[in-house]
């Protein structure tokens, strides 16, 4: 039953990618397919559980293959036989090199030990025990999210606390009770083909703006990244999140060059499961935001572009109001008043350096972009190359370190969130980074030489 369910799963969203366009490359559908389809599974759970539903094997079946079968008749209906003519590989491999093929056996041996990893070893960090996995566990055994034991005040005093479990997204949550419903031991292979899914999409999303030695150069090295690897194979929300909101805004900086309506839609699809992840994602929905704005303004696009990036604020505030009629809030930390404090602004900027120079956990993505925006400037400058996308990658830092001002953290220290909290939402800047290097001019006409000197063409 859980491999079925996994297995409709990933076609349920298959058939949403694919309902949004047969444009997007089998490698993309594919890639993107698990972590959308959860994504549909987990927010109709939610609303089923708001009106009355119990969280239990036979409901998690039944609304699996229910939102798969509607994704496929709706889009059977929209695109008829282009549905089934986009299903075709392409067989065109005159870019295929033996970088190309090296790079690709690195990337599988790599991953093949961090899935079984992943899979072998239950879950023991310490956020999922005390949030994310054991909240799922305890949803499928008491067959319900809202009405929970341990949400009740009488039960834990401090649940309504600031920065309490109670008032995170619950995306991660439902998945966990998604699969401890269909009889699962644990729940880590919801992260491992997650993770597994992420790759898979990046490197297609990638293949769109380059040429397949780069973009699988690019995959590999995020893969390398050394903190983001090791957090890949636990249970918590943030490399899943990175991976929706760096793709999410990508897709949106690629619209923003050539105006095709479906990676705009598709783009903030991604960034609204990234708000459904966690809070903190709304930094991309605002960066995503502006992006339109600005070429709206700039490009004299429809204003009417305007409405889909805020509708990727549906999932938290849907949550919101969930929450609010179930007694499931926590007491606000975020100050919603301008205000200036000389301290707090320098250990937010100072942590915020401190990360970025950091090699240990991001390992070289961080300094070798820096030299690519130098190295790139003249057509950056002249062409606009990898314009919106470097653009995108500052404004998102420069909001989700306001938001880290604009806190007031009365359950732990600020040194603490920039060392911990700040360091992990940081994943979502690694893989933009790496599409913004390999994307440059200057370093695409040295994997474009690679393939037309070493690959297959006449």
């Amino acid at each position: 039953m859980i491999t079925t369910a996994l297995i409709l799963a990933f076609f349920t969203g298959f058939f949403t990618v694919s309902f949004i366009s047969c444009k997007f490359s089998l490698t993309e559908r594919i890639g993107f397919g698990f972590p959308v389809g959860l994504a549909l599974i987990t927010f109709v759970m939610m609303l089923t559980d708001w009106t009355g539903g119990a969280i239990t094997a036979t409901n998690s079946m039944i609304t699996t293959c229910v939102l798969c079968a509607i994704a496929f008749s709706l889009t059977i209906w929209r695109h008829k036989k282009n549905f089934i003519t986009s299903l075709q590989p392409q067989l065109d491999f005159s870019w295929f090199n033996l970088l190309w093929l090296l790079l690709l056996i690195f990337l599988i041996w790599i991953e093949y030990h961090n899935f079984a990893k992943c899979m072998y070893f239950p879950t023991y960090d310490r956020d999922s025990m005390a949030g994310f996995d054991t909240i799922g566990f305890l949803a499928a055994q008491e067959h319900t999210y809202k009405g929970l034991s341990i949400f009740s005040g009488d039960y834990m005093p401090r649940m309504h606390n600031p920065g309490s479990c109670i008032s995170y997204l619950p995306m991660l949550q439902f998945s966990y009770a998604y699969i401890y419903s269909l009889g699962a031991e644990t729940s880590k292979a919801i992260p491992a083909f997650f993770y597994l899914s992420f790759i898979i999409a990046f490197y297609g999303m990638a293949c769109r703006t380059m040429s397949h030695t780069a973009a699988m150069f690019a995959t590999l090295a995020m893969v390398f990244t050394p903190e983001m690897i090791s957090f890949s194979s636990l249970s918590g929300t943030n490399v899943m999140q990175a991976a929706m909101a760096s793709t999410g805004l990508v897709y949106v900086c690629m619209w923003c060059n050539n105006k095709q309506k479906e990676l705009l839609v598709f783009g903030c699809l991604l960034i609204a499961i990234n708000h459904w992840l966690r809070a903190e994602g709304i930094v991309f929905g605002c960066t995503a935001g502006i992006l339109v704005l600005t070429q709206c303004i700039l490009k004299k696009a429809p204003w009417q572009n305007l409405i889909i990036p805020i509708l990727t604020l549906i999932p938290t505030i849907t949550f919101m109001i969930y929450s609010a009629s179930s007694n499931l809030t926590s007491e606000s930390a975020i100050i919603t008043h301008p205000y200036w404090d000389g301290a707090k602004a320098s250990t937010v900027i100072n942590g915020a350096w401190a990360l970025l120079s950091q090699l240990t956990f991001y390992g070289w993505a961080f300094l070798i972009l820096l030299l690519a925006v130098i190295a790139n400037a003249y057509y950056t400058i002249k062409e606009r190359n990898n314009m919106n996308v470097l653009a995108a990658l500052l404004l998102s830092i420069i909001l989700y370190y306001i938001v880290l001002y604009q806190v007031d953290y009365k359950w732990d220290s600020i040194n603490n969130v920039l060392a911990y909290s700040a360091k992990r939402f940081m994943f979502c800047y690694v893989p933009i980074a790496w599409y913004y290097i390999c994307n440059c001019k200057t370093v695409q006409a040295g994997f474009n030489w690679i393939e037309k000197t070493c690959g297959l063409q006449q």
